[in-house]
């Protein structure tokens, strides 16, 4: 007998059509995770099937450009561009911390060779600021859009007292990620990290 069953969601209630996969036996699920240990981006595990996108997303650029116009387009683009330059000169005025290569567009990655990096996240993000960790050097970036444009200064000043507090007080945050983030980076088999994400994944969801 099959272990699951698929049902078809009425599609006029859908930006397209949707399934829903139900399975017999809790295990099950598992086999259908993505996880990806190599990338450059961070180790990364979706409960969905890879490469999934919405038209919704699609279609919600396409009239945002079109209620925008190039003109607008162009001016919250020189926006957010000037904002991603105060926060690089920001986090190069911050002597723990180095920028990673040269941004050219409005991603700013940053690392540091004195402390622990995903420490410094852990306690952003419990400052309400949700940046992306990266590996292969251990760093974390932060992708400036129009809502980070007027809390700039704030990000800087939090980011400060985050290197601070790492710097005075070194070690993991309870409910962090720091500690999966360096045990991964340091596990020569890969497989063994991928279970790791495999089996996270799996107990949060």
């Amino acid at each position: 007998m099959k272990s699951e069953s698929i049902f078809e969601a009425p599609t006029e209630y859908l930006v397209e059509s949707g399934f829903v996969l139900f399975c017999r036996i809790a295990c099950d699920p598992i086999h259908q995770f993505v996880a990806v240990t190599e990338w450059s981006g961070g180790l990364y595990v979706s409960p969905t099937i890879a490469g999934s996108r919405p038209g919704g997303l699609i279609a919600g650029a396409w009239a945002a450009m079109i209620s925008l116009g190039k003109e607008g387009y162009l001016e919250n683009t020189k926006t957010i561009m000037e904002a991603t330059k105060r926060i690089q000169k920001g986090i190069e005025e911050i002597s723990e911390l180095y920028v990673v290569g040269r941004p050219d567009m409005t991603i700013v990655a940053f690392g540091s060779n004195v402390l622990d990096i995903f420490e410094v996240n852990d306690l952003m993000t419990s400052k309400g600021w949700h940046l992306n960790a990266l590996q292969r050097p251990n760093s974390i970036h932060i992708c400036v859009t129009l809502q980070h444009v007027p809390v700039v200064e704030d990000f800087l000043t939090d980011l400060k007292e985050s290197v601070e507090t790492v710097k005075e007080n070194p070690g993991p945050i309870s409910g962090g990620l720091a500690p999966i983030y360096g045990a991964a980076g340091k596990m020569p088999d890969r497989g063994m990290v991928q279970d790791l994400l495999v089996d996270y994944m799996d107990g949060t969801c």
